[in-house]
């Protein structure tokens, strides 16, 4: 199916849906301020995306920085409920 909207940047997509311009498919943890906010509502809930991951890459230290360490652990504590 192809409509007359055709986009390659998912903010783009998710603005066009919020507009009423058609149906977007994101991951959940982008759009789901606007699912708790009923601005978007959650369609085809049983179908299943092929699985994604996210990678932290960082240079490898005897150490990380306290920053790194927080953002890392941010990452897996922000998305890693995603995956369950």
């Amino acid at each position: 199916m192809r409509g007359k909207l055709t986009t390659n940047d998912g903010e783009i997509a998710v603005h066009w849906a919020l507009e009423g311009h058609g149906i977007v498919l994101r991951a959940e943890w982008d759009v789901e301020r606007y699912l708790r906010s009923g601005r978007l509502v959650q369609i085809l809930s049983n179908y299943v995306t092929p699985e994604a991951n996210i990678y932290a890459v960082y240079q490898k230290r005897h150490q990380l920085s306290s920053r790194i360490r927080l953002f890392v652990e941010l990452l897996a504590k922000r998305f890693g409920q995603f995956g369950k």
